[in-house]
């Protein structure tokens, strides 16, 4: 298979992984720069990305890795903040490019999915429901499937 599958999910700020995923001492102004050192890409609603503004924009920027991207929803390509033109795509949730999956989704089905080779690249693979238990099993899948 010759496209690259970033994992990531919907949103970083999930009040259910405050002390499940981030540590409990953890600042929260820190948990984008942790989150992006398990992930490779975030899905932001229009309602969260369209809010932040030019401050969080630059905070985004400057706490995230080079090759993480921001999936942006419904952004127009001259509605993608300037700041973060290297590092975000505008996606609908519908678009082919994301492969949703949650506590209910059938690793097996899914594998099935990713072993066709017909999905778009790059693939963002987003847990919609934040599921930690089943974030880590789509995450062993990959790497079963050499992905």
């Amino acid at each position: 298979m010759s496209h690259h599958i970033a994992l990531g999910s919907a949103g970083w700020e999930r009040p259910d992984w405050s002390d499940s995923f981030y540590p409990s001492d953890m600042p929260e102004e820190w948990r984008l720069t942790y989150f992006n050192t398990q992930f490779e890409c975030v899905f932001l609603t229009a309602d969260v990305w369209r809010c932040a503004g030019p401050e969080a924009y630059a905070a985004w920027a400057g706490d995230s890795h080079e090759r993480f991207v921001f999936l942006l929803e419904d952004a127009r390509p001259d509605e993608v903040p300037a700041v973060l033109a290297d590092k975000a795509l505008g996606v609908g949730k519908e678009d082919a490019r994301l492969l949703w999956f949650d506590r209910e989704t059938s690793l097996k089905l899914l594998a099935g999915r990713l072993a066709e080779g017909e999905a778009a690249s790059p693939l963002f693979l987003l847990s919609a429901d934040g599921d930690l238990g089943q974030i880590e099993r789509v995450r062993t899948l990959l790497e079963l499937m050499a992905l």
